[in-house]
């Protein structure tokens, strides 16, 4: 019954890192290029009213909502790794319990 805990464990444990890798892949692979696009842009490289709201829409759209995304991963991923905590203490209680009722019982018979 205990392996059936572990592999539980393991399977959530790899969940929390698989939630944790795609934040970095929208901060590394999207969200950071668009903020050095947008600060190239500001420097010049793009000039005129196409640039302005270009900037504008990166600065209060795109890359806004983009961190939300990460930062509600972000939180997801650690709300799982809470409840795996939590269920690897209620395990260890409950195991300590069992070991105790055994050492009972082992004194009876």
């Amino acid at each position: 019954m205990f392996g059936l805990f572990k592999f539980v464990d393991d399977l959530v444990g790899n969940v929390v890192n698989q939630i944790l890798q795609q934040v970095n892949i929208i901060q590394d692979a999207v969200t950071a290029p668009l903020r050095g696009l947008v600060q190239q842009v500001v420097g010049g490289i793009w000039k005129g009213d196409g640039s302005v709201r270009f900037v504008n829409e990166m600065t209060s759209e795109v890359i806004p909502m983009l961190v939300n995304i990460m930062n509600v991963n972000t939180s997801f991923a650690s709300a799982i790794k809470k409840s795996q905590d939590r269920m690897n203490q209620a395990v260890k209680q409950a195991t300590s319990q069992v070991q105790t009722l055994f050492d009972v019982f082992g004194q009876i018979f």
